[in-house]
């Protein structure tokens, strides 16, 4: 009942912002099939609703998937939700809504309130957090608090409630970022992150978090380089105390990337330097005037001492096209 009843206030708000220009979305066929024991490969059709409208903005995604062997099945989940408005010098809103913070590419261990799934196959929009939320910004500074799921809104799946706060400071090349949460279970925690911008090509990041209940770090640090050609290359390293196993907590991230006359080709490698595991992905995109192609393999492997080596899945190939409006 709560599904249809976010799903029917966005309609109606997408249904009044189409008067307003603010309506906008995109229809995406995919294809994932999956060598392995699990998951199974599957056909999905996902369309995706973007409004806003006066105070509300949201975001919907109905989906229709197919699983081989099986019939086709319909669900449909509301990211974001939520409403906006300026009072006392702060920007505030209040629903659903997706926050993501920190620096990293590979891995975020600052994102403490969407907490956000890194390196998919395909960009998609995550769902949003239950939350009410004030901001306060001037030209070089913002300051940002958030009362993540709070208990009359608490999301389903054991979601904790919290309370966080960022720090957003400009300086020079640089950006800084502090970070500070208290969760319900989890405790206390506190971060911070920089970003700069080191020369023309090159930019320099770094993360750390430190949970206090759990007494567990979580850091990262990573380079880009740009070139003129629009090839650019990263990397990154990072330690991850809260990884389920001891030997993947150490992690190498390479990534390099290059867009030429609509083509885009993309190849990334995530190492784990303890037990030589390793995931391998190449993917290839093409973005026309309207259309959007994707197409791409992962793999998993290691030696068989390697955690990554017995993953139920073994490889993925997936096909995708997208058609904006």
């Amino acid at each position: 009942m709560r599904r249809f009843l976010g799903i029917a206030a966005l309609c109606a708000l997408a249904g009044s912002a189409v008067a307003d220009d603010e309506f906008s979305g995109q229809v995406r066929a995919r294809r994932e099939q999956v060598e392995g024991a699990a998951p199974p490969s599957a056909t999905t059709l996902d369309t995706e609703l973007r409004g806003h409208w006066k105070a509300l903005s949201g975001n919907v995604v109905f989906t229709q998937q197919r699983l081989d062997g099986g019939a086709w099945h319909d669900d449909a989940a509301v990211n974001e939700l939520y409403a906006s408005a300026e009072a006392l010098g702060w920007q505030w809103s209040g629903g659903r809504k997706i926050v993501a913070w920190d620096v990293g590419y590979g891995f975020r261990p600052n994102d403490v309130v969407q907490q956000e799934q890194r390196r998919i196959l395909l960009p998609t929009t995550p769902q949003g957090r239950g939350m009410v939320q004030a901001e306060h910004f001037d030209a070089d500074t913002a300051w940002t608090l958030v009362w993540v799921n709070p208990r009359s809104e608490a999301l389903a799946g054991g979601d904790e409630e919290a309370v966080a706060a960022r720090v957003y400071r400009r300086v020079g090349a640089a950006d800084w970022h502090g970070f500070a949460r208290v969760g319900e279970h989890s405790r206390g925690s506190l971060g911070a992150a920089t970003s700069w911008v080191a020369a023309d090509s090159v930019e320099l990041h770094a993360s750390v978090r430190r949970a206090w209940q759990q007494h567990v770090t979580q850091a990262l640090a990573g380079a880009t380089w740009t070139g003129e050609s629009k090839l650019s290359l990263t990397a990154e390293t990072w330690f991850d105390g809260l990884a389920a196993a001891r030997q993947p907590r150490r992690n190498v991230y390479l990534r390099a990337a290059w867009e030429h006359e609509g083509w885009q080709p993309v190849v990334d490698l995530l190492l784990v330097p303890a037990d030589r595991g390793r995931i391998t992905t190449a993917a290839l995109g093409w973005q026309g005037d309207r259309w959007r192609f994707d197409a791409g393999m992962r793999w998993y492997g290691g030696p068989q001492t390697a955690a990554i080596a017995h993953l139920p899945t073994r490889r993925i190939a997936f096909f995708a096209a997208t058609w904006p409006f």
